[in-house]
């Protein structure tokens, strides 16, 4: 019988982890050889409260083991998801995210799918032109092997999307065989707002305004859409559509892409008395009117206008996606080409604390 390790982390996702967690443990806790992690990734919401009075059956069997780490500001999906699973014993590994349930018996339709197609299976929704349960693309399983052989999780992706669809094709790549995750009560998950999906990222945080060019909105394809932060940077997104790949969603956004050339421009703004310069990295200089009334209008061409996003509107939060998963899909296809620039750096580090205890300290290097 293998080992297995089922990790979830969870930043300020209390509400959901406190419904699915004592879940899943029940309705696996009868199989031998099997570990839950949970890493709380300094959440600021009493997880840690809720896991000491509500957990203790399960941490005290050992079952249930509950790591925190006290240094994020921001949640990073890679970077959690990698720590985790370097605390993992199991010869098997996998995610289960905090609005995830396991499902009935589901470590051991795991133990029986590695039995019957070998050590390098990979159990996973995620096909590799398609995602057919979006909700449940994170509930993967592998060898720790493998997963280790590939450096985890690429902690260069960018907030939300694309992690789990980029491990699977760099394991699939390294030897991995996936085999699809597909009855029903192996699927269920709690459902939730886009806004609670991508609320705990940096990017989302610091996201101040954001724009888009009106003289690219005609059917022309192109969309360019200004990102204005609050540290005082900005990001000149040129999104791109593709009419025959809009339902590929591995490929493109909804049929959205960048393009490493000219898909991204960064810089730093100011803004005083309604007038708005962008400071291009490349040494260029934009100067806009109207930045106090929603409309930029370029003070050298009158006629190139950017109109605000308000965030009530459904075109916001559209933009708030595609600024993360247009940019990791790209890095994703070079990926594919280059899986020795992974985690180049060193992946899942930091410190944690197992079990409550402080005077212990758990270095990651």
């Amino acid at each position: 019988m293998k080992k297995i390790s089922l990790c979830t982390v969870c930043m300020n996702r209390l509400q959901f982890l406190s419904k699915t967690l004592p879940v899943n443990l029940a309705e696996n806790k009868d199989h031998a050889g099997v570990e839950f992690l949970v890493l709380d990734y300094n959440s600021g919401d009493n997880m840690e409260a809720w896991v000491r009075d509500n957990m203790s059956e399960y941490l005290e069997s050992g079952l249930l083991k509950y790591y925190k780490t006290y240094d994020p500001v921001y949640f990073h999906l890679g970077h959690s998801k990698n720590m985790i699973m370097r605390m993992a014993t199991g010869e098997i590994i996998g995610m289960v995210d905090a609005d995830n349930f396991a499902g009935p018996g589901y470590t051991r339709w795991v133990e029986e799918t590695f039995r019957v197609n070998g050590p390098n299976s990979i159990t996973t929704t995620l096909r590799k032109d398609s995602i057919p349960y979006r909700d449940q693309g994170g509930k993967l399983c592998f060898s720790k092997d493998l997963f280790h052989a590939v450096k985890g999780f690429d902690e260069e992706l960018i907030g939300y999307g694309m992690d789990d669809v980029d491990l699977a094709n760099r394991l699939e790549n390294a030897g991995g065989k996936r085999v699809f995750l597909e009855e029903e009560k192996y699927l269920l998950y709690i459902g939730h707002s886009e806004n609670e999906r991508v609320k705990n990222y940096r990017y989302t945080n610091l996201l101040s305004n954001i724009y888009y060019k009106m003289t690219d909105s005609s059917g022309s394809g192109n969309l360019r859409t200004l990102y204005l932060f609050k540290d005082g940077t900005f990001s000149d997104m040129n999104y791109k559509f593709r009419e025959n790949l809009k339902t590929n969603l591995v490929l493109t956004y909804h049929g959205w892409i960048v393009e490493r050339q000219d898909g991204r421009k960064d810089g730093r703004f100011t803004q005083s008395d309604g007038m708005l310069s962008l400071l291009y990295e490349d040494g260029s200089v934009s100067k806009y009117s109207g930045y106090d009334k929603g409309l930029l209008q370029s003070v050298m061409e009158k006629d190139t206008i950017w109109k605000e996003v308000r965030k009530d509107e459904g075109m916001y939060i559209t933009a708030v996606y595609a600024y993360g998963e247009c940019q990791n899909r790209l890095r994703s296809v070079e990926n594919e080409r280059d899986p020795n620039r992974i985690n180049e750096g060193g992946w899942g580090r930091g410190t944690v604390y197992l079990n409550f205890d402080r005077s212990r300290p758990i270095e990651l290097r």
